[in-house]
């Protein structure tokens, strides 16, 4: 009777012991624990994935930015993102941040949009309306997924390296963006 008591003491232990482990030392979860892919052809994903670190990131406010009209046009923008400086430029309708995938924090990602779309909101789909920032972000975390997913080698990996935020792709998952710019059904054997 000892010696099951001992036992069921160490398995405990055991299972405790990798719990605190995998909650303490694995802060940065993966994106792509997020998405399924099912019959080699369809991705599903989680919409409300938890990207990097907490919930709350590294921002606290779109001072912490320092956001800065490089060239006095209202076109060209710098901001500092963990010590790194990221480039975002206005055209009508679309706010390109370069190296995107590089931040995947939600709450540090919707402080971005909040930022920028501050200076020059963009319009929804029926151009009329404007986009939220829950779906602003919604379209970078997708441009996210699909870095992640991509083979290094992928021909489509450059495509999603930066984001575009605009009206023609609100609300689109991966699968609806590939088939609006290629006119054929995602193939994921086509993009790895």
């Amino acid at each position: 009777m000892n010696n099951k008591k001992i036992i069921i003491k160490i398995v405990v232990l055991f299972i405790l012991i990798l719990f605190f482990t995998f909650l303490f030392f694995d802060k940065k979860n993966i994106i792509l624990e997020n998405v399924t892919i099912n019959n080699e052809n369809s991705i599903d994903i989680n919409k409300n994935m938890i990207t990097e670190e907490s919930n709350n990131g590294s921002l606290s406010s779109i001072n912490d930015l320092f956001l800065k009209d490089i060239d006095g046009q209202k076109k060209n923008y710098i901001f500092i993102y963990k010590e790194e400086k990221f480039e975002a430029s206005y055209t009508k309708d679309n706010w390109h941040i370069e190296n995107s995938y590089k931040i995947t924090n939600k709450n540090d990602i919707a402080i971005i949009c909040k930022a920028l779309t501050d200076i020059h909101p963009i319009h929804g789909k029926d151009m009329s309306s404007y986009r939220t920032i829950d779906d602003l972000v919604y379209e970078w975390l997708q441009h996210n997924i699909a870095y992640n997913f991509l083979s290094e080698n992928s021909q489509w990996k450059d495509n999603v390296r930066s984001v575009d935020l605009d009206p023609e792709d609100q609300g689109k998952t991966i699968e609806e963006m590939y088939e609006a710019r290629t006119g054929k059904k995602l193939n994921l054997k086509d993009i790895k």
